[in-house]
């Protein structure tokens, strides 16, 4: 069975990722055409977004922009991580002392997904956007995470997974998984080699931290030879930041008690 999304909802969130894309007006040619929507159908869309009051339609230009009621709908949750300044100075400090992208992820139903990413200045990178969702069979931060979850957990994220077909032509045996959270469990860290793409590797930690319950692990990701030959310098960069990391949360927690 493949899990298919509601057509409606998935078109709108893919109109305001074009917009997010373009940063500009559009018309509505230019939204069909791309999005390879009917006309009628982008139509009808794009007039109820304007009702709703989450598009703006210049009727000069006859344009859409999005309007200031998108940004609020979400500019609530940086809060519960931005204010929290020990979370951005984890990422830049472990991105500056390996010079490679550091992300912030955590998880999302089967999957994981970054919530704050930091790549470096130079050219021998693939950085995947902020809110880019990944497997979490299929990816180093998904391990991590999975390997502080009981086995009866890991079975049925495997099972689901599969089961709704997530991975294109693609399965995932529970034998072979159960080994890499097996080593994650005893290294303390997961790698990932040659994935998402053969260009690509990457080495995730969790850190013990909970925002609403919901997990968080932080990985180094880059060129897979680059990944390779720095492996155990980066294993002890991350190591040591976690735990710079976790006494500076502490000292947090032991400043707001005194409060």
């Amino acid at each position: 069975m493949i899990r298919r999304t509601v057509k409606s909802a998935s078109r709108t969130l893919e109109v305001l990722e074009l917009f997010a894309e373009e940063r500009r007006p559009m018309r509505l040619h230019e939204v069909y055409t791309t999005l390879g929507y009917p006309q009628s159908s982008a139509t009808n869309l794009l007039k109820s977004m304007v009702v709703m009051g989450y598009l703006n339609y210049n009727r000069m230009t006859r344009t859409y922009l999005p309007t200031m009621r998108v940004g609020a709908l979400g500019n609530w949750l940086p809060g519960y991580v931005y204010s929290d300044e020990s979370y951005r100075w984890l990422v830049d400090e472990l991105q500056r002392r390996t010079d490679e992208t550091v992300g912030l992820s955590t998880q999302n139903d089967l999957f994981v997904q970054y919530i704050i990413l930091k790549a470096p200045d130079h050219e021998f990178k693939l950085p995947p956007p902020v809110g880019t969702m990944r497997l979490l069979v299929d990816s180093a931060g998904g391990l991590a995470l999975m390997s502080e979850m009981k086995d009866r957990e890991i079975d049925k994220i495997c099972r689901y997974t599969n089961y709704y077909q997530l991975a294109e032509r693609q399965r995932f045996d529970l034998v072979d998984l159960m080994r890499e959270i097996r080593w994650a469990r005893h290294t303390g860290y997961a790698y990932m080699a040659n994935k998402p793409t053969k260009e690509v590797s990457s080495i995730s930690m969790t850190l013990g931290e909970k925002i609403h319950g919901i997990p968080l692990a932080v990985g180094v990701g880059g060129f897979a030879d680059r990944i390779s030959r720095a492996q155990y310098d980066i294993i002890e960069a991350m190591k040591e930041c976690i735990a710079e990391f976790k006494a500076i949360r502490e000292e947090q927690h032991y400043a707001q008690a005194a409060e």
